[in-house]
């Protein structure tokens, strides 16, 4: 099963391959001035961490001469000069408001570059963008204070905070994580992680404990900050972890590891295919609008979401709010529009296997069928950072799940009944599959076309939204369904009762996600016949219950009608063009930066050239499901 899976996998992909209050503080950051004939400039980029040196950059087409260094006025020093690089040793001076560095050239040429100082202690203004900062740590009489910047848990052998922590727009680690394999090496060239192609940008990440001796008093506190550059345009997530937690061989679940070593022959056969609690791990997370407003803080556990996708490079993650790391829920509007401000989980999603294609397919689709009555995933195109370290473009998504019935229905998650595929109990006690064995087995054995065996089944099924739910996967051409993702849900009850609240009657719906392979083969495709014809390589166990319920003319008519409705206002050509359009502008800023990292998709030119075609397809479609319907269903 698992290699009939991955052939369809690796076929799919080739297929496919075909806000905030808080103002953003003003950059005080002075470049050098005009420079004189000579071509003389300096700049003040950083301050690095490990070796507390100042840096930034000189260059003179007379040659240098020296670089002078001052602190408030007072001279630190002359600067040491390598390769159009100069550095000093500096240990910020607790008052410190400005630096200022004086280059001059053999001509006698002269250059400056100033930065001013804010000081912030640690909870002060926790926006995302601040301006050049000396940041100031808790100390308490007793106690020391131990901070790092590598993402770390501090420990008493971490640095001890004795003066201010220069921020500067580049004060971070050398770049590390970006660099390991995220995937085995053999893997095919289409699923294979390759490097950067330029060093990723990073964001500034702070952590701090306090100890009495070598015992932890307090938890661990983390803040992350983006010094001195102007707002990303998309809303920002930096998780924060212990690095083994992610990449060590034998704990880490985002690298092939000592699992993949173990079965080298198995492509299923690595760490970020493990699942289950005990591949949960912690981490903290900070999520920021896009005007730098801080909406989530706390601690929180993380595992590898996906399967298919989950051997990919860039892979979605799945977080978890659970009192035994902080809060219990995500709190805060993320969805804008959306009534639901609390999550108990959240998916961390790259767009599956279509992040090397489009990278907005399964939002743009879902965000098409949201005036339906439909259990959608709403979708907020999202940056991560990864202990400071950029890891590209992802959507935070609300994860189907009975956290997600409770949130959406009102219903007791305790008594969400959730099956996916055949009937598989997903959610829920031992049993609950039973009811819809029963359904199946009677679509199987009776002739809905007689009036009393078609109520029968609507009394417990919403054939509406069954009805909805099909006209959706079959209209976009899903061809990672039916047989795949495929998830219903039910709240149990002790009797059906057909007057309760939307959700509330105990009948069967339906969940949609996971549309990355629709539309992938083009706008002609047949997906009527793949799911009707009695020839077809679908199982004829996924489509017995459309195939049974087409019997009953009564049916046939309502699904030809909300098909033929869908396919002249859902799906009208410039409904899905303007929705497209929009996507494609938000995540256009910041597409060079995950080509960069990712190479998927391979160039920003192949990305716009697939959105095109994506967007043809859509133009395309209706005309041909309407001869479609008329082949499979008769004259409309």
């Amino acid at each position: 099963m698992r290699l009939r899976l991955l052939a369809s996998f690796f076929l799919g992909l080739l297929v496919l391959a075909g806000s905030g209050c808080e103002p953003a503080p003003e950059r005080r950051l002075n470049e050098a001035e005009l420079p004189p004939p000579s071509g003389l400039r300096v700049t003040i980029d950083g301050h690095e961490p490990e070796t507390n040196r100042l840096f930034g950059t000189v260059a003179s087409d007379a040659g240098m001469s020296r670089v002078e260094v001052y602190e408030d006025g007072r001279f630190l020093g002359h600067a040491d000069i390598d390769s159009g690089r100069w550095s000093l040793p500096w240990w910020p001076g607790r008052r410190a408001l400005g630096l200022e560095v004086v280059a001059r050239d053999r001509q006698g040429a002269e250059a400056r570059a100033r930065v001013d100082f804010q000081h912030l202690t640690f909870d002060a203004r926790p926006g995302l963008y601040q301006p050049e900062t000396l940041l100031a740590l808790p100390t308490t009489q007793g106690l020391r204070t131990y901070f790092t910047r590598d993402g770390s848990t501090p420990t008493p052998e971490s640095s001890r905070y004795t003066a201010p922590i220069a921020l500067l727009a580049r004060s971070t680690p050398p770049v590390r994580w970006s660099f390991i394999p995220t995937t085995k090496p053999d893997a095919e060239e289409v699923l294979r992680w390759v490097a950067p192609l330029e060093e990723p940008p990073q964001v500034a990440v702070v952590r701090y404990r306090q100890f009495a001796g070598a015992e932890p008093v307090g938890p661990v506190r983390t803040r992350t900050f983006v010094i001195g550059r102007e707002p990303y345009s998309l809303p920002v997530l930096s998780l924060v972890t212990d690095a083994a937690n992610f990449f060590d061989p034998v704990t880490g679940i985002y690298v092939p590891g000592l699992a993949a070593e173990a079965r080298p022959e198995d492509p299923f056969a690595a760490n970020y295919m493990q699942n289950g609690k005990e591949w949960e791990r912690p981490v903290h997370v900070e999520w920021f609008e896009t005007s730098g407003q801080r909406v989530f803080d706390q601690d929180a556990g993380v595992r590898i979401h996906g399967t298919g996708s989950a051997v990919m490079p860039q892979k979605s993650l799945r977080l978890y709010a659970k009192e035994d790391y902080g809060p219990k829920t995500f709190a805060g509007p993320v969805f804008p529009g959306s009534p639901v401000t609390e999550f108990t989980r959240m998916i961390v999603r790259t767009s599956g296997q279509d992040q090397g294609v489009t990278k907005l397919r399964d939002c743009v689709l879902q965000g098409l069928l949201a005036e339906t009555r439909l259990a959608l995933q709403d979708c907020r195109p999202t940056l991560v950072f990864l202990n400071g370290e950029y890891w590209g473009l992802h959507e935070l998504r609300e994860r189907l799940d009975e956290y997600y019935l409770a949130s959406h229905y009102g219903v007791d998650r305790k008594k969400a009944v959730i099956l996916e595929g055949s009937g598989i109990l997903d959610v829920g006690e031992d049993g609950d599959e039973q009811p819809y064995q029963e359904l199946i087995d009677y679509v199987a054995t009776h002739d809905l076309s007689v009036p009393e065996h078609y109520s029968w089944v609507r009394a417990r099924m919403d054939v509406e939204d069954f009805i909805e739910y099909q006209v959706a996967q079959l209209y976009l051409s899903n061809t990672d369904w039916p047989e795949n993702n495929v998830k219903f849900w039910r709240l149990r009850t002790k009797k059906l009762e057909p007057d309760a609240p939307l959700g509330h009657d105990g009948r069967w719906r339906w969940l949609v996600y996971d549309l990355d392979f629709a539309l992938a083969a083009g706008p002609e495709q047949d997906s009527l016949g793949r799911v009707l014809d009695a020839q077809s390589e679908v199982g004829a166990w996924s489509t017995l219950l459309l195939r049974g319920l087409l019997q009953s003319p009564e049916f046939k008519a309502r699904f030809v009608e909300r098909f033929l409705w869908h396919t002249e206002h859902t799906f009208a050509a410039e409904r899905v063009t303007a929705a497209l359009d929009a996507a494609a502008e938000a995540l256009a800023l910041e597409m060079p930066e995950q080509v960069a990292r990712w190479s998927q998709p391979t160039s920003v030119e192949a990305w716009r050239a697939n959105l095109e075609s994506f967007r043809e397809t859509l133009r395309q479609r209706p005309a041909f499901m309407r001869q479609l319907l008329e082949q499979h269903l008769g004259p409309q």
